[in-house]
This record gives C-alpha cells, sequence and structure tokens, in this order.
C-alpha cells in the first residue's frame, strides 16, 4: 500500500512560495475568544433580543423585511459562529501572481480543521447553489464558476435548458472545495497551486521561504498577521502596469517605493493583535544594510523622550515626535523629505531644490548653518484651527535646536524661507505680537500655497512655525498636564529605545475622508428623489433619508470618543518597526460605537423601497461616500 500523505495544518503550508503578498486570521483557537471580548457588553453578545427589539418596533410590512440584513449581520457575529471559528485549521488570502493581462490573482484559502459546521457549509455552498457550476478540476478536485442557466425551446416551445459543454472562464471568481479545504479566487491558475499543496502534489510552501521564516517568530501571533515579500512584490507591480499600459497606479505602494528605496526594502511583516484590552497594529520592516534607505536613515537619531511631546496640547488629531539623526542629519532629512514629497504626486520644486536655490541666493550652506542645528521635530496637526476664509489647513511644527543660539538663527531664517516658498523676491519683515508673554512674529500670507499667513515664535531653543498665532504661543513652552502625551489613562508608552512618540485620534481621521463642501465652490445641484417603480411616498423616503444621516453622524460621535491611540517606531539594527496602539477596544470598550453602527445600518436597509423589497432597488443615496 502506498504511502498516505497528512493534510496540511498550517495554512501557510498551502500557498506557493512565490506569493507576493499574504494575510492570515492566525491562531483561531486563541483569537475567537479575543474577538468575543469585543462584543461583550454590546447588543452582539446575544443578538436575539436585539433583533426582537427592533422587530416590535417595525411599524410596516416593509421595516419588518429590512430587519433581515441585519439580523444576518448579527449571525455573523454570534456566538455559535465564533466557537466554531475557534475550530478553524486557519484562514488566509494571498496574491500569488499577476495574469498575463496585468491583472492580479488572489487566492482565498480556508483549512476547515475540527468545525464540521464549516464543512458542511463549503460543501451546501457548491452544490445548493443554483448557479454554481462545475466547469473543470485540479487534480481531480472539481472547480466551479457561476453560471445563468441557459433556456432554449423546442419546435413545440417547450422550455429546455442548454446542454452546451460549459465553458471555463479564465478570470472569474473560481471556488472548490475538498474535505478540509474550501479555497477561492480570481481563476483557478490561482487557486491551483493551494490544492495542489493541500493534496501533497507540490511540497515547497510559503512558510519554507527565509523571508517568511525570519518574520513569523515576531510578529505570526493570534490575530491578523500579513507579510510581504517586497522586492518580488514591487517586481510584479511594475510588469503588471506595464502589460495594462499605464505607469504603476497603486499610490500607496509607489509612495513606499519612493521613501524606503525598493532594493532596500526586503521584506514587510506585521500583526493586528489584542492586548491589554486594545487593539496594537505592528508593522516591521526589514532592510538590506548593504543599500541606502531614505525611511530608515532618517530614523537612525537617538532615542526619544516622551516629555518632548509636551508641546503638543490637547486637543490634536495627530502628533509625534522624533529625533533626527547626529551623523549626516542634513542630507538624512532632505532625502526623506523629497522622497516624501515625490510621493505625494504634487508637482514642483523638492526640498532638496529649495535648499540649493537658497544657498545660491544667499551665498551660504542651508544644510550646515540651520538643518545640522535641528535635534528633533514635533509635528502637530490640531484638531481646530482659527483660520482665514479660504485658508488650507497644514500642521504646526515645533523645531527643536541644538540651542538657544541655533534656535535664534533658525527663527532669522523663517522670511527667507517664507518669501522662497512664496516666489518674493526679497524677504519680508515680519509683524509682532505679544501673546500669553510670547512675541509672536507674523509673515502675510500672499502667494503661499495654503493661503494663510505664517506664525512663529521661539522660546530657548525651541522654535513653532504654524497658521493659529494662538496654538504657536502655546506650544513654546511644554505644559505636562495639558499635552496629547499626558493623562492617558488607558494606556501609557511603552518602555525601550523608542525612535518616535505620538498620538493619533482614529475618529479625526476617519471624518477627514468625509465629503465635506468646499467654501466659495461651485453650487452642485442636489439630485431629485427617484420615484421608485409604481409611485411611491417620497416624503416617507425623505423622513428615512434624515435618520440615515442622523444615525450616520451619531456613530461619527461615538468614534470621536474613543481615547486616541498611541504611535510609536523603533528601529533595532536594520529592522524599523511601527505601532499603532487603540486602547479601550474590548470588554465594553467599544459598546458606544457597535451600537450606533448596527442603528446606522438599520437605518440605511430602511432606504429600502417597499414596493420592491426583492428587486435590490434602493433610492439614490444622498449622504457622505
Amino acid at each position: 500500500m502506498g504511502t498516505v500523505t497528512a493534510a496540511p495544518t498550517d495554512v501557510a503550508d498551502v500557498f506557493p512560495p512565490n506569493t507576493l503578498a499574504y494575510a492570515e486570521l492566525h491562531n483561531p483557537a486563541e483569537l475567537g475568544p479575543q474577538l468575543a471580548a469585543i462584543f461583550k457588553g454590546t447588543p452582539l453578545e446575544d443578538s436575539i433580543p436585539f433583533i426582537h427589539s427592533k422587530k416590535d418596533g417595525a411599524k410596516t410590512l416593509a421595516e419588518l423585511k429590512a430587519k433581515q440584513e441585519l439580523a444576518q449581520l448579527a449571525l455573523l457575529m454570534s456566538p455559535e459562529v465564533l466557537g466554531e471559528f475557534r475550530k478553524l485549521g486557519g484562514v488566509a488570502v494571498g496574491l500569488v501572481g499577476f495574469n498575463e493581462r496585468g491583472d492580479p490573482e488572489l487566492a482565498v484559502a480556508v483549512l476547515t480543521g475540527d468545525s464540521a459546521a464549516a464543512g458542511l457549509a463549503a460543501r451546501a455552498f457548491v452544490t445548493t447553489s443554483q448557479d454554481l457550476r462545475r466547469v473543470g478540476e485540479v487534480g481531480k478536485v472539481p472547480t466551479f464558476q457561476h453560471r445563468t442557466p441557459v433556456t432554449t425551446y423546442d419546435p413545440s416551445g417547450n422550455p429546455k435548458l442548454a446542454t452546451d459543454k460549459l465553458m471555463e472562464g479564465t478570470y472569474e471568481p473560481t471556488f472548490a472545495y475538498v474535505p478540509g479545504l474550501f479555497v477561492a479566487g480570481t481563476s483557478k491558475t490561482a487557486i491551483a497551486p493551494i490544492i495542489a499543496r493541500f493534496r501533497g502534489d507540490e511540497k515547497d510552501s510559503l512558510r519554507a521561504t527565509e523571508g517568511f521564516k525570519t518574520s513569523a517568530p515576531t510578529y505570526r501571533k493570534p490575530g491578523l498577521f500579513f507579510y510581504a515579500n517586497t522586492p518580488e512584490l514591487f517586481t510584479k507591480l511594475d510588469a503588471a502596469a506595464r502589460l495594462r499600459g499605464a505607469p504603476m497606479d497603486l499610490g500607496f505602494f509607489a509612495w513606499l517605493k519612493l521613501v524606503t528605496n525598493p532594493k532596500a526594502l526586503k521584506t514587510v511583516a506585521g500583526c493586528v493583535q489584542f492586548r491589554d484590552g486594545g487593539t496594537s497594529l505592528v508593522v516591521g520592516t526589514r532592510f538590506d544594510p548593504a543599500q541606502k534607505s531614505p525611511l530608515l536613515d532618517a530614523f537612525s537619531g537617538p532615542a526619544v523622550k516622551v516629555d518632548v511631546l509636551h508641546h503638543a496640547r490637547k486637543p490634536a488629531s495627530f502628533a509625534a515626535t522624533m529625533n533626527l539623526p547626529e551623523k549626516d542629519r542634513a542630507t538624512a532629512v532632505l532625502s526623506l523629505l523629497d522622497a516624501l514629497v515625490k510621493g505625494s504626486g504634487e508637482l514642483g520644486r523638492l526640498p532638496s531644490d529649495v535648499v540649493k536655490d537658497l544657498d545660491a541666493k544667499y551665498k551660504m550652506s542651508v544644510s550646515d548653518a540651520l538643518l545640522s542645528k535641528v535635534r528633533a521635530v514635533t509635528v502637530i496637526v490640531p484638531t481646530k484651527q482659527d483660520l482665514a476664509k479660504g485658508a488650507k489647513p497644514i500642521p504646526m511644527f515645533v523645531v527643536h535646536a541644538e540651542d538657544a543660539t541655533a534656535a535664534a538663527e533658525l527663527e532669522a531664517f523663517v522670511p527667507k524661507l517664507v518669501a522662497e516658498i512664496a516666489g518674493d523676491k526679497d524677504a519680508a519683515q515680519p509683524s509682532t505680537e505679544t501673546m500669553r508673554d510670547v512675541k509672536v512674529l507674523s509673515l502675510a500670507g500672499t502667494g503661499l500655497p495654503w493661503k494663510a499667513a505664517v506664525h512663529y515664535a521661539r522660546k530657548d531653543s525651541v522654535l513653532v512655525w504654524g497658521l493659529d498665532r494662538k496654538l504657536v504661543a502655546a506650544a513654546t513652552a511644554p505644559d505636562a498636564a495639558n499635552s496629547v502625551a499626558s493623562n492617558n489613562k488607558e494606556a501609557t508608552f511603552p518602555s525601550g529605545a523608542l525612535a518616535l512618540v505620538g498620538t493619533l485620534h482614529v475618529g479625526d481621521l476617519v471624518a477627514s475622508f468625509e465629503t465635506k463642501p468646499v467654501a466659495g465652490g461651485p453650487v452642485r445641484p442636489v439630485e431629485p428623489l427617484r420615484l421608485p417603480p409604481g409611485g411611491g411616498n417620497v416624503p416617507a423616503h425623505e423622513a428615512l433619508q434624515k435618520d440615515v444621516e442622523k444615525a450616520r453622524a451619531a456613530f461619527q460621535t461615538a468614534l470621536s470618543e474613543l481615547p486616541p491611540a498611541l504611535l510609536t517606531a523603533q528601529r533595532t539594527g536594520d529592522e524599523l518597526r511601527f505601532e499603532l496602539f487603540q486602547p479601550k477596544v474590548q470588554n465594553d470598550g467599544l459598546t458606544p460605537l457597535i451600537s450606533a453602527g448596527m442603528d446606522w445600518f438599520d437605518k440605511l436597509m430602511g432606504l429600502r423601497d417597499p414596493n420592491q423589497m426583492n428587486s435590490g432597488y434602493y433610492p439614490p443615496r444622498r449622504f457622505p461616500r
């Protein structure tokens, strides 16, 4: 008798070694209870009373039917589903390559493990779905794609299903199930390597590669683990873009290439996990020491002390402090700034070009005379700024100089820098105003990209630069009691040598992506509310729309009430590690947010046309996209 090969129990073993990017819900047995802790104290901890209270409040048949989607969403977070999730062997998704047209080939693999329910659900999906048909096979494992039944008619007019052989689509959703494994992908090409490794037909795997083995011990923890072979990923992305006849159009990867140097970046790995009642996002980047990287070089300075962040007052959407390198400081800073500007996609002079022009104009070396004397920089995005009408908000900067003399030299140079940015021939004389015993200097914003005056002030070795003179004056002196780094009862910064410390308000970040009306901009007509087929009650729909807006606003309010997340960076040798920790996530911490989110979803489903409940018709959306 032949030897029976045991099926893989690690989901990374079913992905091929040339997988470009990979994400996995690691260790479901431990992750399941941690996920359950998120919903503790929320309506989803036991959704039956919650759903039926919503049903009891329905006043029309349409409202009652609209609760179906809410019930289905709640079911996904139920204790029974999370209990079965704990029995899974693994869940992962991978970018396994690109096809001949440059389209990404993606595959999702689920090892059903000890969950009989998961296997039953997969078997039911491929057998009971009416339009899912067998179109091919991989190693005698049938593959399925969606096919709409085609009806023909015989000479007597009787309908018959077409019996032509079903053709396999080269790039469309494709599924397969073999006991122990459910796999879905963008094509048979994408899922074939997964099936082959699960059956033992292929032995090599992603888990055995050097980059994966190096990253796994640090980042493969219970939670969402992710990994990318960045040199191969960048190469394949560029090749795929050429096949599509366009430059690489994935903005994040283009930006990442510029700030890291693709020849220097070896791998990116990380995880999202739960700790101390909160959620931690950790991203680690490994670099080739033989290659230069703007990002790694910029984070080669001495360890940051948290008290430097005391110049950033509450409330702030974002605030972070980093020390600059002690060696080749100006070169490292300008290289990173140039890369950031290039990555933004905006045309114009690079920071290094501005410095060269200043050198030539004032017959000096800005790098040696000024930049080399900047010890650290704090960047602050205030939650609110007092700005002139039409001004574009930009961050505040707290420049920590080597000493008071260096700070005074930086202060004296600000008018020259502003004139160069504005395109003025000569530097202007700043006006002066004293606020809170701090002398604040101001320069008119004529010609500046942000269309607002610049205010700056100095105290000892600190120079503050921004658009709100009150905030500028306040930031010149540290204030531990009112800073973003103090009085955070939910979390404290980790110990150790940190290259960067900061805070980020997730609610403000999400709100920044919402569409906001622009003062003085063109007036766009409101899209008229279309009548549904067969008529409809327009005032009723308008009332529902207002309910959706109100529920969305409540969700945003709940999101804004989350405590700020802590942002840190740490460099160890040729590895740079970032962490964003959001406290107060588990054990009732997200109850207001989840409750508001479920109410918003419920109201959104209520927008369905009551006369077309089975047609999928929805009135036009008039809330922020």
